[in-house]
């Protein structure tokens, strides 16, 4: 209805204003013949006026008839005269109202900086992934998630999460927009796959067993020690406490396809740890990645291989940050995009743009210099182990096997 679709833009516009301080006298014309209101029939009309001439008896508006017509002449115009009562005519609460509701609502969250960040956008009239002050409540519900996850000491399961905090099993997974926004690198990032939102705070599908394979054997909480079986061996993260070993190179893997392979690939004469992300690491594998990379000997490599995308360089920058935690840096593994121009997809500007930030935080300068905007999955690239694509002339330490494919 034309009616309210005018009286909406009066508002929207009178918002503006009021933001800006702004004076002017704001209006609708339908003085053109090319206007709206000259396309309506004589009833949309008269409907018109009157839907008009209710707000007028509130006080939210004024109306300029043209002088000609007697009772049928048209209307003119439309003047704002009072923003407040036009926004209490129409049901809608003004932006100061919405904003102030959403931060009584957030106001135990108030010292993070995307709360305040979200409160300032919404104040400015600006939504955040299309979320306005009206998702308050749901970020209530986010952020009570991830109060609920910090310093947990396992993964936590989605569903039996849900039902826990919201007696809903679906529930968390309809807030996975807002914990993006809470959790992502900057405000304004792009949106990332679910996977990886959940990941990164330790929310996970299924519980995820820490996979790795090759030599050495695991120290387990309790004092146990377990051999690291072939092919692979999968224990909980949190029975993690040390590693014996002494193995020339350590590589993780981001996708369990490629670290199956990688797991059969391995042979007696290789002397090396792989080991599985599951995607995005969680804080609980972080803690056990840790644990084994402090009783690595100084002279072991370590290395990472994921897919050549966003996601994939920023689960390398995670990883570097957890290996940060004892001075050790990691370098790339078959993470070059020179081969693959022919095969993968091209990134955007924007995407490329990620990828070269998540590789300088992963520690990678020389690699992001020189990465190219392709998009490819690991599981498109030929299986290559450290070792066996090595001339034996190269130490495997040497600088130059970190960039080779």
């Amino acid at each position: 209805m034309l009616g309210n679709a005018v009286l909406a833009r009066l508002l929207a516009r009178a918002e503006r204003a009021r933001l800006s301080g702004s004076t002017r006298t704001i209006r609708e014309s339908f003085k053109s013949h090319e206007s709206a209101y000259w396309k309506q029939s004589l009833d949309e009309r008269d409907h018109m006026h009157a839907r008009m001439q209710a707000a007028k008896v509130t006080g939210a508006i004024e109306l300029e008839w043209a002088k000609q017509g007697g009772d049928d002449r048209p209307l003119e115009a439309i003047v704002l005269r009072d923003l407040d009562k036009l926004s209490q005519y129409l049901g809608v609460p003004t932006v100061g109202t919405s904003v102030a509701k959403a931060t009584g609502l957030l106001a135990p969250w108030k010292h993070g900086p995307r709360v305040m960040e979200l409160l300032s956008n919404w104040g400015s009239l600006k939504q955040v992934r299309s979320l306005g002050p009206d998702s308050a409540a749901d970020f209530v519900d986010a952020l009570q998630v991830l109060d609920a996850v910090s310093g947990a000491k396992e993964d936590q399961v989605l569903r039996q999460l849900s039902v826990q905090l919201f007696r809903n099993s679906k529930r968390l997974e309809a807030l996975c927009k807002h914990i993006d926004i809470l959790t992502a690198e900057a405000f304004n990032s792009p949106a990332r796959h679910w996977s990886e939102v959940f990941g990164s705070i330790g929310i996970s599908k299924e519980p995820q067993p820490f996979l790795l394979a090759g030599i050495g054997e695991l120290r387990l909480i309790g004092g146990a020690e377990c051999p690291i079986v072939r092919p692979f061996l999968g224990v909980a993260n949190s029975a993690i406490a040390g590693y014996q070993g002494e193995p020339e190179w350590l590589l993780t893997i981001e996708n369990l396809t490629t670290f199956h392979q990688a797991a059969r690939a391995l042979g007696t004469d290789l002397k090396g740890v792989v080991i599985y992300t599951a995607g995005m690491p969680s804080p609980s594998w972080g803690k056990a990645y840790v644990r084994i990379l402090s009783r690595l000997p100084s002279t072991c490599c370590v290395y990472h291989w994921g897919d050549h995308d966003e996601g994939g360089f920023r689960i390398a920058a995670r990883i570097a940050q957890f290996a940060a935690q004892l001075g050790r840096s990691i370098k790339p593994w078959s993470m070059e995009s020179n081969a693959w121009e022919d095969s993968g997809q091209m990134a955007s500007k924007e995407q490329l743009g990620s990828m070269v930030r998540s590789a300088i935080k992963a520690g990678w300068q020389d690699l992001a210099d020189e990465l190219r905007p392709i998009l490819l999955e690991q599981e498109g690239q030929p299986l290559l182990l450290p070792p066996t694509s090595l001339p034996k002339a190269f130490n495997v330490c040497d600088e130059n096997c970190a960039r080779r494919r």
